[in-house]
This record gives C-alpha cells, sequence and structure tokens, in this order.
C-alpha cells in the first residue's frame, strides 16, 4: 500500500497503522521502496503522536524477518534470553545489563546479549565486552557454537540486521529519537523468548510490553529507573537509588508495578556511585565486580542479574535472583565464565 495516504491520517492525528500496514510500510523501508524524504516523514509523525503497540509489532515482525538466521535448534532457541535496552538515558553508569549478562550466564542462563558499540553512552556493551578480551563480531554459527559451549554469545546488530543500512542516513540527519530506538532491542536475531529489557522513559515501560505480549514474548521484564533527583536522568535499568517502574510480560499477560531495591534485599545507594567512563574504565569495574568487590556497583549487578535469571525461568522472585547472582560471583564462576569466553 503506497506510503501517502497513511502519512496524511497520521499528520492529520485521525488514524493509527493497523498490524498489518506496520508490517507493509517497513517492508518498503527496508526494500528502499520508500525514499529518505518520505521515512523522514513517517518517522516524524509517529513521534509526534506516539507509537502503538500494534504499530511497534508490525515493525518489529518485518524487522525479525529480515535479519540474519541462526543455526539454532527450535529447543536451544526456547532457552534464549536477552539484555539488551534502548540506552539514551543520559545517566552515565557503565554497563550494567552487560555485566548483568554475564552473571545470568554464568548462573544457568543461554544469554544471546544483543547490542552495539557506543551510540548514545560513552561505552556500548560491545566495547566494554572487547576491552574484557571477548570476541565480539561472531558470525552466527560462532555465536551458536558459543552459546551451546558458554551460554553467552554477542550478537553485534549492525552486521546481522543488514537491512538496517537503509535507515541509517535518515536518522542520523534527524538527531532525535524514533521508533527504532525502541525496535533494535525487540529484534533480537536469534529469536530469544525471553528479555529484560531497559527504556529511557517511564511511558515506554507498558507501551512496549503490550507490543511484547502482541509478539508472544514468553517472559520479559521492560524496566525504568526513576530519576535520583527531580530533574536528573532516569535508568534504563533497575535501579538501586530509587524506585524502578517494571512491567513483566508472562505468557501474554502484562503486569505493572512498581518496586525498590529493599524488596530484592538490597541498600539504597547515591546515583554517582554507578557512573562509568570509557571500555577500559567499565571494564575494570567489570572485572573487579566479578572477583568479589562489594557495594553498589554489586548491588546493581545481582538485582538486574536477578531479573534475567527470572525471565530465564531460573529463579521465582528477584530477591531468589539475587541470591544466586551472588553465589555465582563468590564461587569464581563468572571469571571461570570469561576465561572460557576469552579463549574462543
Amino acid at each position: 500500500m503506497p506510503l501517502q495516504p497513511h502519512l496524511k491520517h497520521l499528520i492529520e492525528g485521525r488514524a493509527t497503522l493497523s498490524r498489518e500496514d506496520a508490517r507493509d510500510l517497513m517492508q518498503q523501508i527496508l526494500s528502499g521502496q520508500l525514499t529518505d524524504i518520505e521515512i523522514a516523514a513517517l518517522l516524524g509523525a509517529l513521534a509526534a503522536r506516539g507509537e502503538t503497540p500494534a504499530e511497534i509489532a508490525g515493525f518489529v515482525e518485518t524487522m525479525r524477518a529480515a535479519a540474519t538466521t541462526f543455526p539454532l535448534e527450535p529447543s536451544e532457541r526456547e532457552l534464549l534470553v536477552d539484555t539488551c535496552g534502548t540506552g539514551g538515558d543520559a545517566s552515565r553508569t557503565f554497563n550494567i545489563s552487560t555485566a548483568a549478562a554475564l552473571v545470568a550466564a554464568a548462573a544457568g542462563a543461554t544469554v544471546a546479549k544483543h547490542g552495539n558499540r557506543a551510540i548514545t553512552s560513552q561505552t556500548g556493551s560491545a566495547d566494554v565486552l572487547e576491552a574484557l578480551g571477548i570476541p565480539v563480531g561472531l558470525s552466527p554459527v560462532e555465536a551458536t557454537a558459543a552459546l551451546r559451549a558458554h551460554r553467552f554469545a554477542f550478537l553485534h546488530a549492525p552486521s546481522l540486521h543488514p537491512a538496517m543500512k537503509a535507515v541509517m542516513p535518515v536518522r542520523r540527519a534527524l538527531g532525535v529519537r524514533t521508533v527504532f530506538n525502541l525496535l533494535g532491542p525487540l529484534t533480537n536475531p536469534a529469536g530469544a523468548p525471553a528479555q529484560v529489557m531497559g527504556v529511557y522513559a517511564p511511558h515506554l515501560v507498558p507501551l512496549v510490553a503490550e507490543a511484547m505480549a502482541q509478539l508472544g514474548t514468553r517472559h520479559a521484564f521492560v524496566v525504568h529507573g526513576t530519576a535520583a533527583t527531580p530533574n536528573g536522568p532516569g535508568l534504563d535499568e533497575i535501579s538501586i537509588f530509587g524506585p524502578t517502574h517494571i512491567a513483566e510480560v508472562h505468557n501474554g499477560i502484562v503486569t505493572l508495578s512498581t518496586i525498590a531495591p529493599e524488596d530484592a534485599g538490597l541498600t539504597r545507594a547515591p546515583a554517582e556511585s554507578l557512573i562509568g567512563g570509557d571500555a577500559q574504565t567499565n571494564a575494570a569495574i567489570l572485572s573487579a565486580i566479578f572477583s568479589g568487590e562489594p557495594g553498589p556497583r554489586r548491588d546493581v549487578v545481582l538485582l538486574n542479574a536477578a531479573a534475567v535469571l527470572v525471565a530465564a525461568d531460573l529463579a521465582p522472585d528477584l530477591r531468589t535472583g539475587v541470591a544466586l547472582a551472588a553465589r555465582t560471583i563468590d564461587t569464581g564462576t563468572v571469571t571461570i565464565l570469561l576465561t572460557n569466553l576469552r579463549a574462543q
């Protein structure tokens, strides 16, 4: 279907896209049928009005179909969990979700960590993993082998979503957030059915969760940590300096809640205690945590790893997940995993 009728209705605020129309429009974008001006107009109209769960779900379905495929058996794919978030929260924290992914993998989860190099943050997940000596440019065959051998693989988004090159010039030229900031974390190319996804704003929590439910996500958490100060940045992670807005998606049902660190048996800490730096600095922070260093950095990793373990159905609740994550660090299991990942 041509873009123009949709665009006219979107700009006038008279209509939303059906899931089928969203699938079709994304196919037109990725196949080069739309000009840069048309893509920019569509993204701008959606951003001004606000995307719907059905629109997000339709876009995601087309992007998933266009991604590079992985030679995983269905039974293997069912075990996968991801920790890719939106980024863009301006909090300057170290790589919490990457650390949580490694701890969860060492604790028994099979983590297909989807991510990229730094775009809006100081250090992207690919950057810190590379600084730790872990390969980040794995092919689908290599990543599948790593998942089977070590229960962890990094999936470099630009390498595995080649069709996305069609929209990069437009996204760079616009210089503002668009629906693609939400779509990337929802398009794990290995097909992970479980996820912990941090988002950069609280209003996105129920929106993304409903899209996940429509997409058939088995078990996931969408999270946003509230700002430590009235004008401060929030956190696209589960926070230890204040409450966190959470939507749990489980077999098609979305449950909204707000949790505090104390709910998982942890103590609050100031936001400044989580600030990171460049790739080498953040790699050193992660290494210290994995070596047993106590403090707020360890606690926030434990809390976020706990959510991954619950999403992977390896822990019944966050408090139990925190205890499992702590044991995994304290027994040296994470350090062993790092050694094995470096040697692959």
